[in-house]
């Protein structure tokens, strides 16, 4: 008689925004036989104690407590800005990590720690969903129907994250000190600065919250769409539009995938926009494919592609393709699951994430 598996035993750092928002619903819903959640952790211990009460799990706010519980096999890291230096704590301590983006901004402590989490047999994650959508996997089986490929063309309609997350029952704390604020803000300012140090006139917000905060997003797609290969950036321009000088600025980069196609990126903050949108299409001699990418926050969405291309009589044809199922967000956790338990390969993994922070490094010094 075989018995159902045991689920992985799963401590969270961090409870905000993504994590109620996305990673709690998949957790208690499709993935709740794979997981159990058995000690969370946040910097508001109000906040801990609320999300704790409710799913019945240990809760504090010291991460070091989450990583050493002995009941804990593998960590999900939500926390704000990189997460390397709790996520390399909780590969020392022997656990298996999902840390969302970005995981650091220096690239060679990423591949550091993906070498690190190979070598101890341990799973190593990044939170880049999109790379889970079964769309991506789909255009990539499609492109020699279209090619050869010379265009791949990005584009991100981006409202602000107030209006992605207005109408979201998410809870809020605010029983934390100004000084441990005030610290946590301090050492990601250090670790921007170090990861930038040798490139001069670099914008480190730009840097942090652009680049690294959503760009990100696009560079992992690319190495989803084209595994293997790598990516430059040539050309980038930023304009910062309108009066409100302290919103992000429109960024255009244009770049080149080895041995592919060249690829052009169209980043744009809109604050008042109605909708988060971005879409990838991929341009051959053949034809076309798009990529419509749902907005972040929307759980009961996947992306759908559409393939255009020449039929035998010169005809245009037509079709558009969509899976139904679990959104990107449980796909990653899923995967992470399966690598766990069945050592199947990381898709999103650290070293990837490392070659994207040099990208994002390189795009960061053209627009400077």
């Amino acid at each position: 008689m075989n018995s159902e598996p045991k689920p992985i035993r799963l401590g969270i750092i961090g409870l905000g925004l993504i994590t109620q928002s996305v990673h709690l619903p998949s957790l208690l819903g499709p993935l709740r036989r794979q997981f159990k959640v058995v000690n969370v952790c946040d910097l508001s211990a109000g906040l801990a104690a609320a999300i704790g009460a409710e799913l019945g799990a240990r809760h504090g706010s010291d991460a070091a407590a989450v990583i050493a519980g002995p009941d804990v096999d593998a960590v999900l890291i939500c926390t704000p800005g990189a997460h390397s230096v709790i996520a390399r704590q909780a590969l020392e301590a022997g656990k298996h990590v999902f840390a969302e983006k970005p995981y650091s901004y220096d690239p060679e402590i990423a591949a550091r720690d993906a070498a690190y989490a190979a070598e101890h047999g341990l799973v190593l994650q990044v939170g880049y969903m999109k790379m889970y959508e079964p769309a991506i996997a789909e255009a990539r089986s499609r492109m020699d129907a279209i090619g050869p490929l010379r265009l791949v063309r990005m584009t991100v309609l981006h409202p602000s994250d107030a209006r992605q997350t207005e109408d979201l029952p998410i809870k809020r704390f605010s029983d934390v000190s100004q000084d441990v604020l005030n610290h946590a803000r301090t050492q990601n300012q250090v670790e921007v600065k170090a990861a930038i140090s040798g490139q001069p006139g670099v914008d480190p917000v730009l840097f942090r919250n652009v680049l690294h905060g959503s760009v990100c997003h696009q560079t992992a797609v690319l190495r989803a769409l084209f595994p293997g290969a790598s990516s430059s950036a040539l050309m980038a321009h930023q304009d910062r539009p309108g009066s409100e000088r302290d919103e992000p600025p429109k960024l255009q980069v244009v770049g080149r995938i080895d041995n592919g196609p060249d690829w052009a990126l169209s980043w744009n903050w809109l604050t008042h926009f109605p909708e988060y949108q971005e879409w990838v299409e991929i341009y051959g001699d053949r034809g076309s494919l798009r990529i419509d990418l749902p907005p972040p926050y929307k759980k009961g969405q996947l992306a759908t592609l559409t393939t255009t291309i020449v039929g035998p009589g010169g005809e245009t044809l037509v079709e558009r393709w969509e899976r139904q199922g679990s959104n990107a967000f449980a796909r990653e956790l899923e995967a992470f699951g399966a690598s766990i338990t069945t050592g199947a390969s990381v898709l999103s993994d650290a070293a990837g994430a490392g070659r994207d922070a040099q990208l994002l490094r390189d795009i960061a010094s053209l627009l400077a």
